[in-house]
This record gives C-alpha cells, structure tokens and sequence, in this order.
C-alpha cells in the first residue's frame, strides 16, 4: 500500500513538472510571435485604416465607377495597400454597371485597331451601392476637392432632389459612399473619417483643383491661388489630426503627364488663333484624345497645349506641392501627429520619362501613352497595374517614415492579369483624334461635370432604390 501510495505521488509531480514546462513552453513561443511578428499578421498600425480622398483613390477608373471592373474598387491603391498590409478595408462597393459605366472598347469594323469613337460605353444603367448597411472606410468620393472634401451632404438633401427633379450627379455620387447607412445628420469626408476613430489615414487630395488646366488645354483654367490652396490643405490636415492617426500624406502629379492628352505628332501642325490667323503647332505639343474631328486639321489653339502652356501648368502644381510639403511639416511640428510624404508627383514623373520594365530585357513594358498599361481608357484614371504602382509609392513612404515592412506589391503579377496592361489595341504611335464616342464634343473637357450630368440622365434607374431606402 505504502508503495502504491508513494509510486502515484511521484507521478503527479511528474505530471506538475511536465505541465510547468509546458506552460513555459507556451509562454516562451507567444513572446517569441509577439516580438518577432506573424507572417500572416496585419500591420498592427493600419488595422483600421480610413482612406480620404478623390477618384485616384476611390478606385475609379476608365470613365466609371464599379466594384469589380477593368479596374475596379477592388483595384484601387489602397485596397492592394490594405491586402499587403493585411487589414482589412470594408469598400463602398457598387453594384454592376457601376455609377456611371465604365467605358469599353468596341472594335466596330473589326479590323483590330483602335479608331475615332471606339472607346464608348455599352450600358446607359445605373448600379447602386450592393449593401448599403455597411460601414465603410474608403472614403474617397470621385471629383471631390480640397473645398467639397469638408462639405456635408444629407440624406435630406438627395430626397428633396428627388422629388423637385433637380437632381445633382454630384451629390449622388457622394450620398453613396458617405450617406449610407442612413443617418440623420449630414456628413462629409473629413467628418466621417473623424468619427470612424482611425489608427491610420491615406490621404490624396487636390488632384480635382489642377486637373481643368490640362482637360481643357488651358493653364488658365484653375484660379484657386496657391495661398488659397495652402489654407485648404492645412486646415485638412488639422482637422484630421484630431484622431491623432498617423498619415500617408500624397502630393499631386502633374496632370500634363495623363494620356487623355495626346502629341500633335505631325496630325497637325498648325492652329487657328482668335483674330483668324494661324501659328505653329510643335510636334510634341499636347491636344486632347477626344479632340472634335471636325476641328482638323487646324482646330483653335484653345485646344493646344504648348511648351510655355505645359510649364505654366507645371510651376502651378509644383507651387501647390510646395504647400503641401509645409502643410505636412507644420502638422507634425504643431500638432504631433506622423505624417508619411508621398511624392507621387516624382513617381508619375519617372513613370512618364522612363516606363517600367517588368521582364528586365531593358525596353519598357508599361508605359504613361495611351492603352501604356498605366493609364485606363479615359485616359485619366489608372489601371489595376498602375493603381499597383501607387500603391507601392504609398507603401514605401509608409515604410520609411513609420519603420513597417509591408511587402510591396508584385507589378509585373498584377500586369499579366489586366487586360488594359497588354492590350492587343496598343497603338504603334498616336491614337486618333475622337476616341472617345460616349457623347457629342469633348468627352475629356470638365471631365467631372460630364460624369456627373451621366449620372444624372440615369437617375431613373435607381430612384425607387432610393424611395425604398426613405
């Protein structure tokens, strides 16, 4: 008995000890993920990463704006920065066709390239937001600016243009990413991102207050002065500093650089002034892609954007970036917030002058022209791959200025499966005058007013959708 009794004692202390060690040994392998990291963990910083900003960010792309599209939301930057970063990134996705369409090509005549009025879109409907219940973090409202992006818009406001029928594209478009789910107060982007307690912000906003002068050949185009523009962007980053989020912070690129704009390359040498007379038109002078034939051979010279013209562009955005560089350095100074500087504008440069070549045989695979790979077919917005290059841009500010290791994006994996990155309609040279056959004139001129008056003229498809919602 005495034995039997002594045998089971030494065996619960065997099995005390074995148990000791084992939860040593558990305590020892979660120290060592916690300090070392879990491959498959999110980045802890981005895990709830709010994005603001315009269509460059929303994920808009070849004229429209849908969930799943050539690109698509799912292809905006910062949705391949949130899957690098593993976090997640709820999207204010859009039901197909989208809000509007996007625009496609149709070969018409069959012979394989591309021609005037090819570039068109093959649906006049609406999409709708695919679940309107859900809280959303991409922000980014499509033709939004530094003034728009603080102004609110309630669920008040789209019901009374409903009924008046006085129904703004514009509004619309906003109401569906920030308006829903319903609320009872008016909301804007900065006031939804406050509220949503972010951990991170990725920021891009400006684009729409420089974007006319190159759409519309006119260096002119833009007012707003650089002090103006200053004041706008610091009191952005003020307000948004109150959640004391950390920031991406992006500047803006030159938008003489989009491939809606086109080299005269010969097509035309000459232009119309206003007094009757003709002057010269340079061959590497820049004119719309959907430039009116009927203008050719000599259209006005309103329509051509000349080496002086491109540069009084250039000294503008460059002036804004400047605000922008010492609106990010007072924030930080004065506010304590970290805030990542994004040169975008040094990116698409080098992207421009350079290319990207993705097989190493030293001739670029992608480039800034026209179906380049970079550019999607309204020739403003990028395509999957180039929302990919973006996306690294962000990803290695975010790195350098926060000490993260989030991986970048794989370009050349994401080129072989975008058709807009190998299409079989890149052209040799210059595309012709008039690509774009959605509508009568110049489809790239105040791009955004056109967008949103294409919203407008299919409001009947999703009106009962929104008298359901009220």
């Amino acid at each position: 008995m005495a034995s039997r009794a002594v045998g089971r004692a030494l065996a619960r202390v065997r099995m005390h000890g074995n148990a000791i060690r084992y939860s040593s040994a558990c305590i020892a392998l979660l120290v060592s993920l916690l300090l070392a990291g879990d491959v498959n963990a999110g980045v802890l910083r981005l895990r709830r990463t709010v994005v603001v900003g315009d269509s460059l960010l929303a994920g808009f792309g070849s004229g429209g704006f849908v969930g799943v599209g050539r690109p698509g939301q799912v292809d905006s930057a910062p949705a391949f920065v949130a899957r690098r970063a593993h976090v997640r990134l709820p999207l204010p996705f859009i039901s197909e066709p989208g809000v509007p369409p996007p625009l496609v090509i149709v070969d018409g005549n069959g012979n394989g390239r591309l021609d005037r009025g090819e570039v068109r879109r093959t649906s006049d409907g609406l999409g709708f937001r695919a679940d309107p219940g859900k809280i959303v973090r991409n922000l980014a409202v499509p033709g939004e600016d530094t003034q728009s992006v603080f102004e609110k818009i309630a669920a008040q406001d789209i019901a009374g243009e409903l009924v008046t029928g006085d129904v703004k594209g514009r509004d619309v478009l906003k109401f569906l990413i920030l308006g829903l789910p319903l609320r009872s107060e008016p909301v804007s982007q900065v006031s939804r991102a406050r509220e949503l307690r972010p951990t991170f912000l990725l920021v891009w906003i400006g684009n729409n207050d420089v974007l006319d002068m190159a759409t519309s050949t006119n260096p002119d185009a833009v007012t707003l002065t650089r002090t103006e523009f200053g004041n706008r962007f610091r009191a952005l980053l003020a307000a948004l500093s109150d959640t004391r989020a950390g920031m991406a912070v992006a500047n803006l690129p030159d938008p003489t650089g989009i491939a809606a704009l086109r080299r005269a390359a010969g097509d035309v040498t000459s232009c119309r002034l206003a007094d009757g007379t003709t002057a010269p038109v340079a061959g590497d002078d820049l004119l719309s892609i959907d430039l009116d034939p009927g203008q050719l051979p000599t259209p006005p010279c309103s329509k051509v954007l000349n080496a002086a013209g491109r540069a009084q562009v250039r000294a503008k955005v460059s002036a804004f970036n400047e605000e922008i560089a010492a609106a990010i350095a007072d924030t930080e100074q004065t506010l304590g917030v970290r805030i990542a500087p994004v040169d975008v504008f040094a990116a698409l440069d080098q992207l421009g002058a350079s290319g990207v070549d993705l097989n190493g045989d030293g001739v670029p695979d992608l480039t800034g022209r026209y179906l380049g790979g970079i550019f999607s077919l309204d020739g403003v917005h990028p395509t999957r791959t180039g929302n990919a290059l973006i996306a690294n841009t962000f990803i290695d500010a975010i790195n350098a200025r926060f000490g993260e290791s989030i991986p970048r994006v794989d370009v050349a994996r994401v080129a072989a499966h975008d058709p807009l990155a190998h299409s079989r309609f890149r052209p040799a040279g210059e595309v012709p005058f008039g690509l774009i056959g959605d509508s009568e004139g110049d489809d790239l001129d105040s791009f955004f007013a056109k967008t949103f008056a294409r919203v407008e003229h299919g409001i009947d498809d999703i009106r009962k959708r929104f008298e359901r919602l009220f």
